[in-house]
């Protein structure tokens, strides 16, 4: 049908991402998370070992390439089943989000999951699938930040 998807960058990467997230997501169900919810606990976790302390919700919402009311919502049910908690930094109004121990056991948990998930992936998509990751690299810096925009984004 000639619709004009084939040539539209955001149709494709959004289709593409939807397929990619129920992958990942369908491997990591057994540990009861789903994919942004595995993702922001680990982003937590990688954060605060790098700067050995707990990234600001600023911080985390950069790396995860989201904008601070997206994080703010996805965090809250985060918090109410106790994967990561949120507290005041001491200064201002900023506040640093850390993964829970029972957090980071279920990240853990799911690490061997998300390499079965990546690895059925790269199986499917053969020989193209390092110019894709770096093809998708390129796109991301070459096109403009997420992080403020009006466009809801999602985990």
């Amino acid at each position: 049908m000639p619709d004009g998807r084939d040539l539209c960058l955001c149709f494709q990467l959004r289709a593409a991402a939807r397929r990619a997230s129920a992958l990942y997501t369908s491997r990591l169900a057994p540990i009861g998370l789903g994919l942004p919810q595995y993702s922001l606990v680990g982003m937590a976790a990688a954060c605060e070992k790098q700067n050995g302390r707990p990234p600001s919700i600023t911080e985390l919402a950069a790396a995860l390439d989201l904008d601070r009311s997206t994080l703010s919502r996805n965090l809250r049910p985060m918090i109410a089943a106790g994967l990561v908690e949120v507290a005041p930094a001491g200064e201002g109004r900023a506040k640093l989000v850390r993964a829970t121990r029972e957090g980071r056991a279920a990240y853990r948990a799911g690490v061997a999951l998300w390499r079965a998930a990546q690895d059925e992936a790269q199986a499917a998509l053969g020989p193209q699938f390092r110019g894709l990751m770096q093809g998708l690299e390129a796109t991301i810096a070459g096109l403009p930040a997420a992080a403020g925009s009006s466009v809801a984004n999602d985990l």
